[in-house]
C-alpha cells in the first residue's frame, strides 16, 4: 500500500537480471562440449528429435504432465488471495494465511527431492499429485478456517513436491544431445497452462461460477497428469543416462 505494486515488480524482476549473468558464465556439461566438438546439431534437427518416433513416447508424456501441472499451480495460486477474499475474509486476513500455505512449499520441494531417489520419480510424481488434486477438491468445498488452511498447506506441499520431482524426472527422458531441447520446450509447453489457468479462473469467476467448481477443473487437470506418467512414463531411478 505504501509504495504500490509497481514496487513488487521491479523487485522480483532482479532474479532475471542475475539469469543474464548466469547464461554468460556457467559452462555447459562435459559431454555436451565434447558432443558440440564433434558436430553441433542444429536447433531444428533437435526439435525434429525430441518428436521422433524413439522419444515422441516420453515428449507426449511430458508436455501434458508440465502443461496440466503449471496449469492448475498458477490457475489455483495466483487466486488463492481472491478465493480468500471471496470465502468471507479480509484482504489482509487473506494475505496473512496464503503466506502460510505457501511456506508448506519448502518441505514440499525437499521431501520429494529426498524421495525421488528412494521411491522413484513415478511414484513420488503421481503420490503428490494425488495429494494435489484431494487437497485442491477440499479447498475449494472448504467452509471453516481450520480445513481451509489445512488444505491449502497440502496443495502447496504437494504441488510443489511435484514440480520440483518433474524438474528432476524431465532431463532424464533425453539424452545429452537432446536434452536441453527437450526439457525447454515441456517446460515452454507448460508455460501456456500457466496463462490460461488464471484466465479461466477470471473468467468463470466473473460468470459466477462456484469456487468449488473451479478447483474441480483443476483436480481434474492433475488427474490427467497422473494418468499421462501412469501409462506413458517410464522410470528413470538408478538408470544411467544415455
Amino acid at each position: 500500500p505504501a509504495y504500490g505494486w509497481q514496487v513488487a515488480l521491479l523487485i522480483t524482476a532482479i532474479p532475471a537480471i542475475y539469469a543474464l549473468y548466469l547464461r554468460i558464465a556457467l559452462p555447459d556439461s562435459p559431454k555436451y562440449e565434447k558432443l558440440s566438438q564433434e558436430r553441433k546439431p542444429t536447433v531444428v534437427e533437435n526439435v525434429k528429435n525430441v518428436w521422433s518416433r524413439k522419444y515422441a513416447r516420453p515428449t507426449a508424456m511430458l508436455w501434458i504432465v508440465w502443461f496440466c501441472v503449471v496449469f492448475s499451480y498458477y490457475g489455483m495460486f495466483l487466486w488463492l488471495p481472491s478465493v480468500m477474499v471471496m470465502k468471507g475474509f479480509s484482504m489482509i486476513q487473506s494475505f496473512e494465511y496464503v503466506l502460510i500455505m505457501t511456506l508448506a512449499q519448502l518441505p514440499g520441494y525437499f521431501s520429494a527431492a529426498w524421495l525421488i531417489e528412494k521411491a522413484g520419480r513415478k511414484m513420488v510424481l503421481t503420490v503428490y499429485l494425488l495429494g494435489t488434486a484431494v487437497s485442491a477438491y477440499f479447498f475449494g468445498s472448504a467452509e471453516s478456517l481450520a480445513l481451509l488452511l489445512a488444505s491449502g498447506m497440502f496443495l502447496s506441499f504437494f504441488n510443489l513436491g511435484a514440480w520440483g520431482a518433474l524438474y528432476a524426472y524431465t532431463p532424464e527422458q533425453y539424452p545429452t544431445s537432446i536434452r536441453g531441447t527437450g526439457a525447454g520446450m515441456a517446460a515452454g509447453f507448460g508455460r501456456i497452462g500457466g496463462i490460461l489457468g488464471p484466465l479461466l479462473v477470471g473468467y468463470l469467476v466473473a460468470r459466477g461460477t462456484e469456487i468449488s467448481m473451479i478447483f474441480l477443473i483443476f483436480c481434474v487437470a492433475v488427474i490427467a497428469a497422473v494418468a499421462a506418467i501412469f501409462f506413458l512414463g517410464t522410470e528413470t531411478k538408478q538408470k544411467e543416462l544415455a
